[in-house]
């Protein structure tokens, strides 16, 4: 295996061009914020720029790009990432094209994702990861997905889509959600016997004991990076155990976001405006304590009653979440969007790697209305000064730690 980690560019692709006031006039920006707001002649190029912003990624040599799903909001434009993703396959030769993933309740037929991903592996050569995700709280109004049994529908279709890539058809699928006379896609993946599947997950055993049995990846769906990330770790490599699995760093993968500049004084100057504009703007009605909360409640997203039950003992409803920071010393302790130098990024990136064994760093650069100019210098000094040194370190930490691991994991694969 490869010990080093992987590094991948993330873009969430939000809205830019916010009135100042948004913050006093508005309640949210999820799924009620008008698309008034829409301003259709800044708009013009802004997809393109964007996606030139992935394409610099694998130019530079970033080991994938990453896109995801969301519906009404200006966090993300991304109704349709496998729209995006194969622009990518066309303007790209190098590194995965990861979407985290399609939202599978939201399909009639679970298996039009089992086609178009295959599709996509064709058009990018088996550069695939297949990311499939049930969706969060605002799918539930956007939607009008009931929530409860979404979770049961999800994780059918995730056997549905990978029957359709492993058994010969035409077969029928006797499902509750999806039965299906014939199942016989075409075309296939390119990878053999399909793309690798990751599913994101909130520290959900169910979620854990599904991906544990099934043989995917694990990714963090979290912005805060602290000792509840290596908690999760810790409860991943348990679970795996309870399954007679063994935990590798590639098993599982984190979000982190960041801005690179020369100094830490030059950092914080240039990406005040684009984090600022994020964490007002784009986290309002999410992660922000004021506001209309419509990502999460009650019910939204399903959430298994014992579970929620231990999420109220818990937690305390004032903490502040991400979107209420107030200055840089909240930003930091909040190991969540990492400024400063190369040498200020690559420690504290490690500081967390340290703590936290995982092989994916799936990291978000743009950031809110950030210039384009910005957005491509952080990329390339994380490229050149940072991601060299993460790699090294954590190829040396991780041969070290789990080199009995990997053993016992290459003895599992053969039996």
């Amino acid at each position: 295996m490869t010990h080093e980690v992987q590094l991948y560019c993330w873009h969430f692709m939000s809205y830019p061009y916010l009135a100042e006031d948004f913050d006093s006039t508005q309640d949210s920006g999820w799924v009620t914020v008008p698309n008034s707001l829409w301003d259709r002649e800044r708009s013009r190029g802004l997809y393109q720029q964007y996606l030139d912003q992935l394409v610099y990624a694998s130019e530079l040599g970033f080991d994938g790009m990453v896109l995801n799903e969301h519906h009404q909001n200006i966090y993300g434009l991304m109704p349709s990432p496998n729209l995006l993703a194969a622009a990518l396959t066309q303007k790209t030769k190098r590194g995965k094209i990861i979407v985290l993933g399609d939202l599978l309740p939201l399909y009639m037929n679970p298996l039009r994702v089992a086609e178009e991903y295959a599709m996509l592996d064709n058009m990018s050569d088996g550069r695939l990861i297949a990311g499939f995700a049930p969706g969060s709280g605002p799918e539930t109004f956007n939607y009008d997905v009931a929530s409860a049994p979404s979770r049961e529908q999800f994780w059918e279709a995730v056997e549905l889509i990978e029957q359709a890539w492993t058994r010969p058809g035409p077969f029928a699928f006797e499902g509750k959600h999806y039965p299906l006379r014939y199942v016989n896609p075409w075309p296939q993946p390119t990878q053999n016997p399909h793309p690798q599947i990751w599913i994101p997950g909130a520290r959900s055993k169910e979620t854990l004991v599904e991906i544990s049995k099934r043989g995917y990846c694990y990714f963090l769906s979290s912005r805060s990076h602290g000792k509840e990330t290596a908690k999760s770790v810790q409860k991943f490599q348990q679970t795996l155990s309870e399954h007679g699995k063994t935990y590798l760093p590639n098993r599982m993968g984190i979000l982190m976001s960041t801005y690179v500049g020369e100094t830490d004084k030059i950092a914080q100057e240039e990406s005040r405006e684009g984090i600022w504009y994020f964490l007002r703007n784009c986290l309002k009605g999410h992660q922000r304590r004021e506001g209309r909360q419509l990502t999460f409640g009650p019910g939204v997203p399903y959430i298994p009653v014992n579970e929620f039950r231990d999420y109220l003992r818990h937690s305390d409803p004032t903490t502040p979440l991400l979107g209420d920071t107030q200055d840089w010393g909240d930003l930091q302790r909040s190991q969540s969007i990492i400024v400063g130098s190369p040498d200020t990024v690559y420690q504290r990136f490690m500081d967390v790697l340290e703590h936290a064994h995982v092989g994916h760093l799936l990291i978000q650069f743009h950031m809110g209305n950030m210039s384009d100019e910005l957005a491509r210098k952080s990329m390339r000094l994380f490229w050149t000064e940072v991601a060299p040194r993460l790699k090294k370190s954590t190829g040396d930490m991780y041969g070290k730690i789990f080199a009995k691991a990997e053993e016992q994991a290459m003895k599992e694969s053969v039996l």
